[in-house]
């Protein structure tokens, strides 16, 4: 049995991931500590892991709800953009309780996984412990969009982290001014080879498929008569997930989601993750009998009922649609979302919309033409079997036994 930290930090779908991977290593007698942010700290938790509130700012809904412009890629409001860059309320990283709140916690780690955004703080850890570090990425757009700061990072083989603060912690637990002390040998890519083959510039061989878990199983669930009686219709109810995208004003979404829906007959689920949606939120004038509002529930049995899933495009959200044969209708926000958006397009699995130009006629439109189609769903099948044969969390399981000491 081996001792392993974990350390990622982001929104829902960036660390949800991650305790699939640790719940897996633990299965296999591993003992796993995952540093993470706040919010996620009693789901780690309820997940039978170790676990620890640090390192970056905590990402919570309130938070990223008050800084929602900066999510919003399409926004041309330079002046609060700029107001918002200027005071983001304290640093987004304190290196120094980072680093010295990992090294107390899992001091006797034997290797350590970290995601992109925990890079920084995990090498030195790694460093001062003289442990493998394996970092993991989910996301597809930092190896393949041109100007991505990972990407480059990757490319250059090294980061220089020249921020007085990471210097100072280095200095205080022993270590240089600065080495390049990690690359990317262990690197493992978690996306489906056969969506996401590894771009031509990548020299390395270590991909594994999407880092999915059972959530049925995971949370012994199963759905209740109410909502399988939504579901027994023809035609399939769609499926709306806001899943962690702030938005300043819902209502409008809402209500052109709802009334497109209406318009093409069909029954509407809506999946708030971080939005807080109640029965008000349904307009007056549409019968209630065909929204339902859910605030959470197992995406596995919700995406193989649906006819087609209205998402904003992050890529877990996609990638578990697309396992269970469920084609798309993104709404991209930012421009990692417009990236996903674009492979979407690319396999013929979903169709996108401009969301500062949504109504509920262009909506049921793009729905009924592209999305609802018989094509559009033949693809979402033929990607769904394709994605079945791989087992990512098994693959990635091994990779990462294959470097412990």
């Amino acid at each position: 049995m081996a001792t392993i930290l974990i350390t990622n930090y982001g929104t829902t779908g960036d660390q949800v991931p991650f305790i699939s991977l640790g719940r897996a290593l633990r299965k296999r007698g591993h003992r796993i500590c995952m540093a993470v942010s706040e919010y996620m700290y009693s789901r780690v938790i309820a997940a039978g892991l170790e676990a620890i509130p640090i390192g970056h700012l905590d990402v919570n809904p309130k938070r990223v709800q008050d800084s929602a412009i900066l999510w919003d890629h399409w926004s041309t409001d330079h002046k609060k953009l700029k107001s918002q860059a200027e005071n983001p309320g304290q640093p987004w990283y304190n290196f120094d309780q980072c680093i010295s709140g990992l090294l107390e916690f899992c001091g006797d780690a034997e290797l350590i996984i970290c995601g992109p955004q925990q890079e920084v703080c995990a090498a030195v850890v790694a460093e001062k412990l003289g442990v493998p570090l394996v970092p993991v990425i989910l996301t597809p757009a930092l190896l393949y969009q041109p100007n991505n700061w990972w990407r480059l990072a990757y490319l250059s083989r090294e980061h220089r982290v020249k921020s007085d603060a990471y210097l100072q912690a280095r200095r205080r637990i022993g270590l240089e001014n600065w080495k390049a002390h990690w690359n990317y040998k262990r690197l493992i890519f978690c996306a489906s080879p056969t969506l996401y083959p590894f771009p031509p510039h990548c020299d390395l061989n270590h991909q594994t498929g999407f880092l999915f878990e059972n959530d049925c199983e995971q949370l012994d669930w199963e759905p209740s008569e109410k909502l399988k009686n939504f579901f027994s219709v023809d035609p399939k109810p769609l499926v709306l997930s806001f899943s962690s995208q702030p938005v300043n004003n819902i209502q409008p979404f809402l209500d052109a989601y709802i009334r497109a829906a209406t318009k093409l007959n069909c029954r509407i689920l809506i999946q708030g993750s971080w939005p807080q949606l109640n029965e008000y939120d349904i307009p007056d004038d549409i019968n209630h009998e065909n929204v339902m509002l859910l605030s959470f529930s197992p995406q596995d049995w919700i995406f193989s009922q649906a006819s087609a899933l209205i998402t904003h495009g992050g890529i877990g959200t996609i990638a578990r649609a697309l396992r269970n044969g469920c084609p798309l209708l993104l709404e991209p926000h930012t421009t990692e979302q417009c990236f996903n958006a674009r492979s979407v397009l690319s396999w013929n699995a979903g169709a996108a919309i401009h969301p500062k130009m949504i109504s509920a006629d262009s909506i049921a439109r793009i729905l009924e033409k592209k999305t609802l189609t018989r094509r559009y769903k033949e693809t979402a099948e033929s990607i769904q079997q394709q994605i079945k044969k791989e087992n990512g969390i098994t693959d990635a399981c091994n990779l990462i036994e294959s470097w412990l000491p």
